[in-house]
């Protein structure tokens, strides 16, 4: 008897058919309604080419307004992300490496991931001005965190026969590094690197909502706010959706790629 296979395992063509299915019934019901508060699909996907993609393409095949409102968001959120996992990656494997400056450590890194970034906002203003410097910078204060913690939970939880081995092998410590503590921590690492992924969205859109913003996604979403333009809201949060949709996608391909090479290698 077939045994059933994961829920990762389902057909794509039923997976997209919930989500047509969903779409179709908050049209009917969305519809029905006629309410401004709730419109339907088909009027916010028609908003949001309008917004967005209606238009002579100016840039690499994007409008020009694209390239006002989306193309600073996807650079800010980025940079964020990749400035995080570079830093956690390094402190995490340099941390994991030291069981004292793990224990030593470890109520400061608890304590700084637990204080909310909104609650750093008049912090970073003494440091930094207005802008993209400190809207990246608050990315990075909240996204660090995860891949950090994660990557030095992978390095301590490596065997310490190996380790001994390694030594007595003569393997440099870059090369202990690169061969047994960054393959040990790779599941690890990948499963902070969604979270700072998903982390980096939602700083993305706070930092566009503070002062000194002139584009992006979340200026426009306060924007409409104010003008209480409720069609160009939903076109905001639906194309959120889809943001981080395609960039979490984009980061399991090159996860499966990682993980693969990894199994591969410890079973080779």
């Amino acid at each position: 008897m077939k045994k059933a296979g994961p829920p990762g395992a389902l057909p794509g063509l039923f997976r997209w058919g919930v989500l047509v299915l969903a779409v179709l019934a908050w049209q009917l019901t969305a519809g029905g309604h006629g309410s401004v508060f709730f419109p339907p699909p088909s009027a916010i996907a028609a908003h949001m080419h309008g917004l967005w993609f209606d238009g002579p393409v100016t840039h690499a095949f994007l409008t020009e307004a694209a390239v006002g409102d989306i193309l600073p968001s996807v650079a800010r959120m980025g940079a964020g992300f990749l400035l995080a996992a570079s830093l956690g990656v390094l402190l995490g494997l340099a941390l994991g490496r030291s069981a004292y400056a793990h224990a030593a450590l470890d109520p400061v890194l608890q304590f700084a991931r637990a204080v909310p970034p909104p609650a750093l906002v008049p912090v970073f203003v003494v440091f930094l001005e207005f802008g993209t410097q400190m809207q990246v910078t608050s990315i990075v204060f909240s996204a660090v965190w995860p891949v950090l913690i994660n990557t030095a939970e992978g390095a301590r939880a490596v065997d310490p026969v190996q380790l001994e081995t390694a030594r007595v092998y003569g393997l440099s410590g870059p090369q202990r590094v690169r061969f047994l503590l960054l393959p040990a921590a790779l599941p690890k690492i990948s499963a902070g690197l969604r979270l700072a992924l998903s982390l980096s969205l939602i700083l993305m859109v706070f930092s566009e909502l503070l002062p000194g913003t002139a584009n992006g996604i979340g200026f426009q979403l306060t924007d409409a706010q104010s003008r209480s333009d409720l069609l160009t809201v939903w076109s905001v949060i639906v194309l959120l959706g889809v943001l981080g949709y395609l960039c979490n996608a984009a980061l399991l391909g090159v996860e499966r790629r990682l993980l693969g090479w990894h199994k591969g290698a410890r079973a080779g």
